[in-house]
């Protein structure tokens, strides 16, 4: 478990308390194109293959299971907000169904605490019971994934299907991380399930690109419209006075929905 840290413009992963990656490694692959034409690779890629080198010997794009750390939450009296795939997707297609079910075991006798899910995967979540305690989330799309480009109505198809899928499984918090917010996504965003939203600027390295201020400004009023909370990440370049650093207040009892 990593604990994360908050100070003003230079955070970890500051809306969640503790990282947690008993799956770890990815294989979408992911890119950004920025403004200046460069390609930035997923953070996660860059710590496990220049940072954390020994825990990732066969790089990142592989896949690790670790049950020796699965009791780690357990060990954590203070409720927290535990992240617990932020170096891996716990619902990428090649993570086994068994190991997906012990993770969620975890998760269910660890009931005091608030886990906190993000994935690119979102139709495989369908597949699974999910526990009352974990809080789903579905990420923005990349410029690439699996190695190849995403044209603009691929992403938005994309999605359209995550938020097709979040308002169909029972979960207390649904969730969108926007970083980048690398296009106006404000319109796909209308009229949808999400209780929270993060939102952040694009980075390369120790560079940072700020996404367009219309951008900003439209999904704040389509998500504020709806009563999503949002919360701005460390990267985003906005006066620090309207900064948002919001969370949902409690679970939201979800009814009971039929999927098709």
């Amino acid at each position: 478990m990593n604990k994360q840290f908050k100070t003003v413009r230079k955070r970890g992963i500051e809306w969640t308390d503790f990282t947690w990656n008993p799956v770890a490694g990815c294989k979408h692959s992911c890119r950004w194109t920025m403004p200046d034409g460069s390609i930035a690779e997923c953070y996660a890629e860059t710590v496990a293959e220049r940072v954390a080198q020994a825990a990732y010997p066969h790089g990142f794009e592989h896949h690790y299971w670790r049950p020796e750390i699965l009791d780690e939450p357990l060990k954590i009296k203070a409720q927290s907000k535990i992240f617990l795939d932020s170096m891996s997707d716990l619902m990428g297609h090649w993570v086994p169904a068994e190991e997906i079910e012990r993770v969620f075991d975890i998760c269910r006798q660890a009931h005091w605490h608030s886990f906190q899910l993000l994935t690119k995967n979102a139709p495989r979540l369908l597949e699974f019971d999910i526990p009352e305690n974990v809080w789903v989330g579905v990420s923005a799309p990349p410029s690439f994934m699996f190695g190849k480009p995403l044209s603009a109505d691929q992403q938005k198809r994309m999605v359209k299907r995550q938020l097709e899928v979040l308002r169909n499984i029972r979960v207390p918090i649904r969730w969108m991380s926007i970083e980048p917010l690398s296009f106006n996504i404000a319109p796909l965003l209308v009229d949808s399930p999400l209780e929270w939203a993060v939102i952040g600027a694009a980075t390369n390295g120790p560079k940072t690109y700020q996404p367009e201020r219309d951008w900003v400004l439209n999904a704040l009023k389509v998500l504020k419209a709806q009563g999503t909370k949002i919360f701005f990440k460390g990267n985003l370049d906005w006066p620090l006075d309207k900064w948002l650093e919001d969370f949902p207040d409690k679970p939201i009892q979800i009814p009971a929905v039929s999927v098709v």
